[in-house]
């Protein structure tokens, strides 16, 4: 599901591969980005986080893998 024009609240990341999280405006706790590739956590990391520091609102999609709820797109607005 898609959640558009979104404030990025806080990000978190850690030296283990393929590890990154962010809290997103208006969406419930915690949400892991994918862990599909390291590129590809790093690469919506970096996105997440740039929009956090700019204050630049973002479209995120939250998709449900396994019953759990994990960030699998974004881009800033």
């Amino acid at each position: 599901m898609w959640h558009s024009n979104k404030l990025v609240k806080y990000t978190y990341t850690a030296t283990v591969s393929k590890f990154g999280y962010a809290i997103v405006e208006d969406v419930n706790g915690w949400k892991q980005i994918y862990p599909s590739t390291p590129d590809g956590v790093s690469n919506l990391f970096g996105l997440l986080s740039v929009a956090k520091a700019s204050n630049r609102r973002v479209n995120v999609f939250i998709q449900e893998i396994n019953s759990v709820d994990y960030i699998t797109q974004a881009y800033l607005v």
